[in-house]
């Protein structure tokens, strides 16, 4: 059962980019040259991709597994959706990568499913390792001694979403202004307003519009002011 509060730590691409360059740089001076790619979907995808320009390769695939199905929660197993495609790997080096590590099961579980199509030497590599996680990368850019919900600017209105959501049902107040929406956001979730626009400026507005179209919030004036209100 997930606490009512954790911390959410929001990233952007450029840090990102940073995470990735040192994977690289730790690839290289590992001597591995890899001669694929497996970005594990959804969170690998971003990775891979520049690693492929970093590592001077052109051949990546991807492999969808299925843990978390929503903002810090997990399913009750880890499994493989839709499995590579038959000969991808086959006698190839090959470096595995996913944007995170938390409790490595998607890691190690990929690493299973290449292994059993007979691939040659493989690797695995994540932007990002939490120390609670079971299975320990090749490669990683950031070790993270405290465990923290990472919200990623490939899936930031995906998970904003579901932490304002999870928050308005929490207090189930009547009408949200936008500060009080950041207020819990910090109060909740230690997302600090300031840090939050430094990361990702001007998007705050952006995801409420998202939820008005999706129907999950609508605005509304209350006394002059402008706010949101859950719909139930």
């Amino acid at each position: 059962m997930l606490p009512d509060k954790f911390k959410c730590v929001v990233t952007n691409w450029n840090y990102m980019d940073i995470l990735c360059r040192r994977v690289a740089e730790q690839v290289k001076e590992d001597g591995f040259e890899p001669e694929i790619i497996v970005a594990l979907a959804r969170g690998g995808w971003f990775a891979g991709r520049v690693l492929c320009d970093l590592l001077d390769l052109d051949d990546l695939t991807s492999l969808k597994i299925e843990h978390y199905v929503g903002t810090a929660a997990k399913s009750g197993e880890v499994k493989i959706k839709y499995p590579l495609p038959d000969g991808s790997v086959e006698g190839k080096r090959v470096l595995i990568v996913d944007d995170i590590a938390d409790t490595g099961g998607s890691l190690k579980t990929a690493k299973e499913h290449v292994m059993s199509q007979n691939a040659g030497e493989i690797k695995t590599a994540t932007l990002q390792l939490l120390y609670t996680s079971k299975f320990i990368p090749d490669y990683f850019g950031e070790y993270m001694e405290e465990w923290a919900w990472v919200i990623f600017p490939w899936n930031f209105i995906e998970d904003m979403t579901d932490i304002i959501s999870r928050l308005m049902r929490k207090e189930k107040k009547d009408f949200w202004t936008e500060w009080d929406i950041k207020w819990g956001l910090y109060s909740y979730y230690q997302i600090d307003p300031i840090h939050l626009e430094i990361a990702q400026p001007n998007r705050f507005l952006e995801v409420m519009k998202e939820m008005e179209r999706r129907g999950i919030v609508k605005a509304v004036e209350v006394e002059g002011k402008s706010g949101w209100r859950l719909v139930e």
